[in-house]
């Protein structure tokens, strides 16, 4: 009985840490040498599972489900792809560009923002979101504090910004 309490809470717990770890190692870099972050690959994994899941869901209710079984089974089939989708594009498509003019986000529609270092009127980092909120006069880009390497860019925030850590609210 006490497992069904635990299991959970370790199981999050687990997962939180290797993402925490996966944030300090080192990002990607393009040929050019900007610096690549994205989310660790266990967002797309996680992501792929829901889509999974939800197909076989939709399978399994279709072959042994009840009439009225169907709409809550579909429901949940069509939450958890639509669910899975999102966290899958976020994890596979979406990531932040760091250059010497400025970063770049690529979104999970693959829709692209720039907001040049000179055009940044406030960071902030939101202690329940996670994210740091970099934005400009008519641009916002999000940088959770997941992404791998996201210490390199508040290290590069810092430099052009001229802002510490502590004013941008990150907790040491």
């Amino acid at each position: 009985m006490i497992w069904k309490s635990i299991l959970p809470v370790i199981a999050v717990s687990l997962i939180m840490a290797f993402l925490y770890s996966a944030s300090k190692k080192k990002p990607k870099k393009d040929e050019s040498g900007n610096i690549i972050l994205q989310l660790p690959k266990l967002y797309a994994i996680i992501g792929l599972l829901l889509i999974i899941g939800g197909i076989g869901l939709l399978i399994f209710a279709f072959l042994t489900a009840k009439e009225n079984d169907w709409i809550i089974a579909i429901s949940s089939s069509l939450i958890a792809m639509f669910l899975g989708s999102l966290l899958f594009a976020k994890g596979f498509i979406s990531h932040i560009k760091v250059t010497e003019l400025g970063i770049i986000e690529t979104t999970m529609f693959g829709k692209l923002k720039e907001i040049k270092w000179n055009e940044i009127r406030d960071l902030s980092f939101g202690k329940v979101s996670l994210e740091m909120k970099i934005a400009s006069s008519d641009k916002n880009i999000k940088a959770h504090i997941h992404l791998v390497g996201f210490n390199e860019l508040v290290t590069k925030l810092e430099e052009k910004t001229g802002k510490t850590r502590v004013q941008m609210g990150i907790p040491e």
